[in-house]
């Protein structure tokens, strides 16, 4: 069997604990059980992606290397530092 160990705010253990006395069981039943629970839920499917217009591809002609030095020769900090 594995174990896990989760530091938890003090104050949210006080409360599992006296929920615990009150229901006559143990703090590893309770957290097991709120494990049992979150693995028998189904996934949820992430949400859609929004459309910003920040993302995608487009279509150039030239090859990556002339794209990134047209870049860095605009980048007048870059050729400053590279000097």
């Amino acid at each position: 069997m594995g174990k896990l160990m989760v530091e938890i705010p003090d104050s949210i253990h006080g409360e599992l604990k006296k929920k615990a006395a009150h229901e006559h069981t143990t703090l590893k039943t309770i957290i097991s059980g709120l494990i049992e629970d979150y693995l028998s839920t189904p996934a949820k499917q992430p949400a859609p992606m929004k459309k910003t217009g920040l993302c995608g591809s487009w279509d150039d002609e030239r090859p990556a290397e002339q794209i990134v030095r047209d870049v860095r020769g605009g980048r007048a900090w870059f050729t400053r530092r590279s000097a």
